[in-house]
C-alpha cells in the first residue's frame, strides 16, 4: 500500500537572521520515515498499545462465546474489523489520491510516513482482530492478502532507502544525462579518428553507436544477463585484436579508436546501472498494486459475508 513515488528526502535550511553572506548554512536531511520526528510511528505504536490492550483485556474477562465462535465474530472483533478495514481503505485511497497530490513536499512525506507505518500497524490490528484463529476461509485469505501487500511495502521501502544512496555512490558526480552526453561526444570522436581505418573498425564503432541498448525490462536485474551481446564491448574486443595489427599511424588511430570504445563501454554500464537501478524502486508495484486491488474484492466480500450471516 505504498505509494510509487516517493519522495525520499526533505532538505530544511536553517538560517540564522544575523546570516552574513559567504557564512555556511546548516542543512539536515530527512528521510520520509523520520517525518516530524516519527511523528506516524508513535501514532501507530499508540494506536497498537491501546488496541494491544483492549484485546487482552476482552479476551482474558469477556470472551466468553457459546458454540465455539470465533474471535472476530465478537464486538470487540466487530471493532478491531472495523478499525482495520477504515485503515485499509484509506490506505488504498492514499496511493490512488498521491498522483493527482498538488501540495508542498513535507506535506506529501508526511502522507508516505503515514502510508509507511500504519500500514504495518494495520496487519497486527487484523490479527488482533482474528483472534490468531486462522482456517480455509475467505476471512483468513483476507488476512493473507494484507500481509503480501504489507511485507511487499516493507520491501519497497527497503529499496527507497537502499538503492537511491547506492545510486550516488556509483554514480558520483555523473548524472544520467552527463553520461548520455559523454557516449555522444565519444562517438563523435570514434568516428573521425575511424576514418583512417578499415571498413570493419568503421562498422564497428557504427554498430556500437547505432545498435547497443542500454533501456531494458524491469527484468533485466533479475535475469542478470543480456539477451543480445552488447556491440560496444564486441567493438571493445575486437579492436583490441585488430589495433595491435596496426603500423605507423593507424596503429595511433587504432589505439584511439579502442580507448575510445573503452571510455564508451564504461559510459554505458553506468548509464544500465542506473536505469536497472529506477527499475528496482518500480518492479516491487508489479504485485504490490495487483495484491492491494486483490484485498479490496476479498476485504469487501469479507464484510458482505460478515454482516450477511451476522
Amino acid at each position: 500500500m505504498l505509494c510509487g513515488d516517493i519522495i525520499r528526502t526533505n532538505i530544511k535550511q536553517a538560517v540564522p537572521k544575523n546570516s552574513k553572506p559567504g557564512v555556511a548554512v546548516s542543512i539536515r536531511h530527512q528521510s520520509f520515515l523520520e517525518f516530524k520526528r516519527y511523528r506516524y510511528l508513535k501514532l501507530a505504536f499508540a494506536l497498537l498499545l491501546v488496541l494491544s490492550t483492549l484485546y487482552i483485556w476482552h479476551r482474558n474477562f469477556h470472551f466468553a462465546m457459546p458454540g465455539g465462535t470465533g474471535y472476530g465474530g465478537t464486538p470487540m472483533g466487530y471493532t478491531l474489523g472495523t478499525v482495520a478495514a477504515v485503515l485499509i481503505v484509506w490506505l488504498l485511497w492514499l496511493g490512488v489520491r498521491k498522483r493527482r497530490y498538488r501540495t508542498s513536499r513535507s506535506s506529501l512525506q508526511g502522507w508516505v510516513s503515514a502510508h509507511v507505518y500504519l500500514g504495518v500497524a494495520t496487519l497486527f490490528i487484523g490479527l488482533l482482530h482474528s483472534g490468531f484463529e486462522m482456517g480455509l476461509n475467505l476471512h483468513t485469505l483476507t488476512l493473507v492478502l494484507l500481509a503480501i501487500v504489507v511485507i511487499s511495502g516493507i520491501y519497497g521501502v527497503l529499496n527507497y532507502v537502499r538503492v537511491p544512496t547506492a545510486m550516488t555512490e556509483k554514480m558520483g558526480d555523473d548524472s544520467l544525462k552527463s553520461l548520455l552526453g559523454q557516449i555522444q561526444t565519444i562517438d563523435l570522436q570514434a568516428r573521425k579518428a575511424a576514418l583512417q581505418l578499415s571498413d570493419e573498425v568503421n562498422a564497428l564503432v557504427l554498430a556500437a553507436a547505432r545498435d547497443t541498448r542500454m533501456t531494458g525490462s524491469m527484468f533485466d536485474g533479475v535475469l542478470m544477463r543480456r539477451l543480445r551481446p552488447c556491440p560496444t564491448q564486441i567493438a571493445v574486443d575486437r579492436m583490441q585484436v585488430l589495433a595491435g595489427k596496426l603500423k605507423d599511424e593507424k596503429a595511433r588511430a587504432g589505439r584511439e579508436v579502442f580507448t575510445l570504445m573503452v571510455s564508451r563501454l564504461a559510459a554505458v554500464q553506468s548509464v544500465r546501472r542506473e536505469l536497472q537501478s529506477l527499475a528496482q524502486l518500480k518492479r516491487w508495484l508489479l504485485w504490490h498494486v495487483p495484491v492491494s486491488i486483490a484485498l479490496l474484492f476479498a476485504l469487501t466480500a469479507h464484510i458482505v459475508s460478515v454482516f450477511t450471516y451476522w
